[in-house]
């Protein structure tokens, strides 16, 4: 009886916690993009963001972003056309904020200003109720 009323004040503190995730397939199953969600406690309303870019074997790596309130997460994830930068990237959007996401390192920059292209819309990562989300985006629509 007694481990059970020590467990029910830890079970309190962490039943307003968020622990989400959601993740985009990048060329087949070996890549991958997964943002993770994280509220550590209760009382703080805004939640941690992690990146988490994977090319298996060569990389994986985890980059924190700007925290944010569980409905303002949106992060909107963008190719750019191939030659528009030096090596293959991935553009995402946060806010105000760009990052150039390389495909080949998994490493994570911040652009010092928004790029001009910043490429085809692939979709975004977004709460729906309680759950974390990627939203693709629809196909562009065919030429007539």
């Amino acid at each position: 009886m007694k481990p059970l009323i020590l467990a029910l004040p830890a079970a309190l503190l962490l039943a307003g916690c968020m622990n989400e995730s959601a993740t985009l397939s990048l060329d087949g199953k070996d890549q991958s993009l997964t943002l993770q969600a994280k509220q550590p406690w209760f009382w703080d309303q805004r939640v941690d963001l992690e990146l988490v870019m994977s090319r298996l074997p060569d990389c994986q790596r985890r980059s924190r972003l700007d925290a944010a309130m569980p409905a303002e997460i949106a992060l909107e994830v963008f190719r750019p056309e191939a030659g528009e930068f030096a090596e293959p990237i991935l553009i995402l959007r946060q806010g105000g904020r760009h990052y150039a996401l390389g495909l080949a390192n998994c490493e994570l920059q911040a652009f010092k200003a928004a790029p001009q292209k910043p490429g085809a819309l692939l979709g975004a990562f977004r709460m729906q109720g309680q759950r974390l989300k990627f939203n693709a985006a629809p196909p562009p629509a065919a030429p007539q």
